[in-house]
């Protein structure tokens, strides 16, 4: 029988900066992080205990229970995208994973399962596909109408147009994987290997050569080559752009087009590629890290400060009263506070900070090189800077203020990064439970 590692709610939650969850075998949850409870527009404590047909729509807790039943009939992972209800406009997608959980004798207790957000790198993706499929005719003319090659790391031809057998006398079919180096298509005296070792380093390169048709007829051209993959990865494709140098006159306008239009194409595409890394590091509302991101820096920052013998500390703050102010003004207003408290804060921090939200009202700030007194005092000068600053709630220029709790902790020098946070987590519910807006610091690690 298949078995589980056993891991305990605490490191699962340190682990994994997404929504996880646990079920009995009646798919009931018996535990969720708070993440997987932001996910569901829950508290912990009001999943606990529920299943998804007292939670959620009928048609979507019928797609769940399938998939759930799929996992225990065959114990076996699974993985799977569900569409949840919108929020606002905005449709949201997971995708989720889902593997069978067994007690130590072996037998099985129910369903542990984790879920990642995919709503954002869709819409990218989608823009993605439609900036590429805008291309799609200019890349048919290209491929029917230019001079094009690819080639392997070896120089062996994997793609040779029509335009460009014709030019040198021969069939693009006879040439497919064979070495560009026995038609002697480059510069006399250097070897291809040269050119295609330069477009690797990241810089397109132009050579030049020419050459003789079997009918005794000559050709001159001039060819760009850029590499498409870069040097790590197991594969290589170089890409070939040629010119027929015999009829500058006539073809240099259209080159020039046509490089354009590629270099126009790769740039296009390496900027929503970039957007794509940058949505699943940052929080869309604030432009803040968001929690899987502040995990790995946290931990970088962590690990330096024991390496160089530095102090880091760390504050955790949250908003008092951040559902009142919903309920009073709208989530749209909501949504302000959260911007204005990110501004706010980035008035005060060091360009070496870091901040990040990790929740919907609740966020997190590294002090690299800070010892608990100096954090201490940035943490007071946020608290005041935010408490005497306005929030507009409409359009009538009513103006509220709102205040913060924070809890800050220095991390010990046998302390892992995430116990740290876990002090100031501490620190900031008794910072909430002695009366909010307040600083208070966390117990010592020792």
């Amino acid at each position: 029988m298949p078995t589980t590692p056993t891991v305990s709610h605490e490191a699962l939650l340190a682990a994994l900066p997404v929504a996880a969850w646990m079920k009995d075998l009646q798919s009931r949850y018996i535990w969720v992080n708070q993440a997987m409870a932001d996910l569901m527009g829950r508290s912990c404590d009001e999943l606990l205990g529920q299943s998804d047909l007292d939670l959620l729509p009928d048609w979507m807790s019928e797609q769940i229970q399938f998939e759930e039943l799929a996992v225990l009939a065959r114990q076996e992972g699974r993985n799977s995208e569900i569409d949840l209800p919108k929020v606002g406009n905005l449709n949201r997608t997971v995708r989720c994973y889902r593997s069978c959980t067994y007690s130590p004798q072996g037998e099985l207790t129910g369903i542990a399962g984790f879920a990642v957000d995919l709503t954002t790198e869709r819409q990218l993706r989608k823009e993605l596909k439609a900036q590429i499929n805008s291309q799609s005719s200019w890349l048919r003319a290209l491929q029917d109408h230019a001079l094009i090659t690819m080639m392997d790391r070896q120089g062996k031809f994997t793609y040779v147009s029509d335009q460009f057998g014709r030019l040198i006398g021969q069939s693009s079919k006879s040439l497919i994987g064979q070495l560009r180096s026995n038609y002697e298509l480059q510069p006399q005296g250097l070897q291809i290997n040269y050119y295609l070792t330069l477009a690797e380093q990241g810089t397109p390169v132009t050579l030049e050569f020419t050459g003789e048709r079997a009918d005794g007829s000559q050709y001159w051209v001039r060819s760009l080559l850029i590499a498409l993959n870069s040097p790590a990865e197991t594969e290589q494709i170089f890409f070939e752009l040629a010119t027929d140098l015999t009829t500058e006159k006539q073809t240099a306008s259209a080159l020039n087009l046509v490089n354009n239009n590629l270099i126009e194409l790769i740039n296009k595409n390496t900027e929503l590629i970039a957007q794509l890394e940058v949505a699943a590091r940052t929080d869309p509302l604030t432009g803040l890290l968001n929690r899987r991101a502040l995990f790995e820096r946290a931990k970088q920052e962590g690990d330096r400060a024991k390496r160089k013998k530095l102090p880091l500390s760390v504050i955790a703050m949250d908003i008092d009263h951040f559902k009142v102010i919903n309920d009073s003004y709208g989530h749209e207003v909501g949504d302000q506070a959260l911007i204005l408290l990110a501004r706010w804060c980035g008035q005060t921090l060091r360009s070496s900070d870091l901040m990040a939200r990790t929740g919907g009202e609740e966020f997190v700030v590294l002090l690299p090189d800070t010892d608990l007194e100096h954090a201490l005092a940035i943490a007071e000068r946020i608290r005041l800077l935010v408490a005497q600053s306005k929030v507009s709630a409409n359009q009538n220029a009513i103006l509220f203020s709102y205040t913060l709790s924070q809890g800050v902790a220095l991390l010990g020098e046998n302390e892992s990064i995430q116990d740290a946070l876990v002090r100031a987590d501490h620190a900031l519910y008794q910072a909430k439970a002695e009366g909010r807006n307040r600083v208070c610091v966390a117990q010592s690690s020792d």
